[in-house]
């Protein structure tokens, strides 16, 4: 979500987690109640980021395969950028962590139906940035 490592957020997660732990009620609800914590956290620091002007974009350097590699990533980063945050969340959630859409929608507090039209907007808005940054499939 926040397109590169940030260690100060990592912990401030797991300190509010630690802090937190004795109140859950339902340890098998742990991993939703873990994403929800996560979720405030990064949302917090895209408040902040969003007040800062944005960075000069820096130009994709072409070469071998690992750098094309490279370029591919930053390309990818660059077009989940720029999709709205709740969008880029669903599609973080749903597949680089590989949660159902129920699991979704409770660390997102919203229906399954949302999660479901989210996603969908999501997939529409990152295919027509990576075609508008020259991707072709």
């Amino acid at each position: 979500m926040l397109g590169g490592p940030d260690d100060d957020v990592v912990q401030e997660v797991w300190l509010a987690v630690v802090k937190g732990l004795p109140r859950l009620r339902r340890p098998d609800r742990f991993a939703p109640w873990l994403f929800t914590v996560a979720r405030r956290a990064v949302m917090n620091r895209l408040r902040d980021a969003y007040t800062r002007p944005e960075p000069e974009p820096i130009d994709d350097l072409r070469g071998g395969d690992e750098a094309e590699a490279v370029v591919n990533r930053e390309t990818l980063a660059g077009a989940l950028a720029a999709v709205p945050a709740r969008e880029r969340e669903v599609l973080l959630l749903f597949y680089l962590e590989d949660l159902p859409l129920e699991a979704c929608a409770q660390i997102c507090a919203v229906p399954v139906g949302t999660i479901k039209s989210r996603l969908s907007r999501a997939r529409v808005l990152l295919r027509r940035e990576l075609v508008r940054k020259g991707y072709e499939a």
